[in-house]
């Protein structure tokens, strides 16, 4: 089990120097939220922290930042974060697994990944008997890993040797120093991969395949007795979604901080990425709930799994109702 020295070395909190408009400080619920993977997560917990709108929700919000989608579940199992935003698939895992772990939101219901490749290599079935990347085991860099591959005729388990790396980050070095051949690779880092040379073999936002690409989670036990909170802070998010897809020049401010570059190219390709893929309305689909169910195969057998064994929409559906997303 990880503790709260879990995150010495591995989370690395993800906060804008910028003050937030004052809000009295008894009327804020402190809450730690993890998150994992690098982009469209980070702009919106960074413009929603820049701009005040967790705080106008009544939320003091630390972001902190772990490597890998996997170990981030593990931190919330363990009791480190309230709440954390990853892949969905990752939290079906561990509701797969036993764990009371429920699906609250999801911002984006699309892929945002790409595929990426060495220059020499011009298509997936070219990936055979080489190795690449993913953050760890059943993350869901892993996960798209597998799709990719599967899609492409290739058996993820025995054409290629896959590498635990870290984000996105470590595996565009590991690619870059030869170290692997192909990997799932963030939108964010296509400039500067062609550039470079690199191969984009697959653009799996070009797929509309549905996918609980970020959703928001926790343990059902803490949105049974912080629903309240647990509202406070979708609403944040659904107002940084929408003020991030209305300012283009926030937007990209918090592209530039949370990708710490100054590279045009790079921040106006994210944030038209970005604008496409975030959900105003951010309920997770019975689609995408199918999608992951289909791809775990041997993970989900021996029970009929439905969407609601997944999801807990309670907060959504209040907000909803009280007009938050017209």
């Amino acid at each position: 089990m990880y503790k709260v020295n879990f995150a010495v070395g591995l989370l690395t909190i993800v906060l804008s120097t910028t003050a937030a408009p004052p809000v009295a400080a008894q009327s804020l619920d402190k809450i730690r939220l993890g998150n994992s993977g690098t982009g469209i997560n980070t702009y919106l917990l960074d413009l929603g922290h820049r701009t005040g709108l967790f705080r106008k929700n009544g939320i003091d919000l630390e972001p902190v930042y772990v490597s890998s989608g996997s170990l981030l579940n593990q931190a919330l199992l363990a009791g480190t974060f309230e709440m954390i935003m990853s892949q969905g698939s990752e939290a079906m895992m561990m509701k797969l697994r036993g764990a009371d772990v429920r699906i609250n939101a999801v911002v984006a219901n699309r892929f945002n990944h790409v595929y990426l490749a060495a220059p020499s290599i011009t298509s997936i079935k070219q990936l055979k008997g080489k190795k690449v990347a993913v953050s760890r085991f059943g993350s869901g860099s892993h996960f798209q890993t597998n799709l990719v591959f599967k899609e492409s005729g290739l058996d993820p388990e025995r054409d290629v040797t896959v590498l635990q790396i870290g984000n996105s980050g470590a595996r565009m070095a590991a690619i870059m120093s030869g170290t692997v051949d192909g990997t799932i690779m963030a939108a964010d880092f296509v400039p500067r991969a062609r550039r470079e040379g690199f191969n984009i073999l697959t653009d799996l936002a070009e797929t509309k395949i549905e996918y609980p690409f970020l959703s928001l989670h926790m343990l059902g036990g803490y949105t049974d007795r912080n629903l309240r909170v647990v509202k406070a802070v979708i609403k944040g998010l659904s107002e940084s979604i929408r003020l991030f897809q209305s300012d283009p020049a926030a937007a990209k401010a918090s592209i530039r901080a949370s990708l710490r570059t100054d590279d045009q190219e790079t921040i106006d390709y994210s944030l038209a990425r970005a604008v496409q893929v975030l959900d105003r309305r951010p309920f997770p689909t019975a689609g995408g709930i199918q999608t992951v169910l289909d791809e775990l195969g041997k993970e989900a057998k021996g029970k009929a799994w439905k969407f609601d064994d997944f999801v807990d929409l309670r907060a959504l559906r209040e907000l909803e109702k009280e007009g938050l997303f017209k």
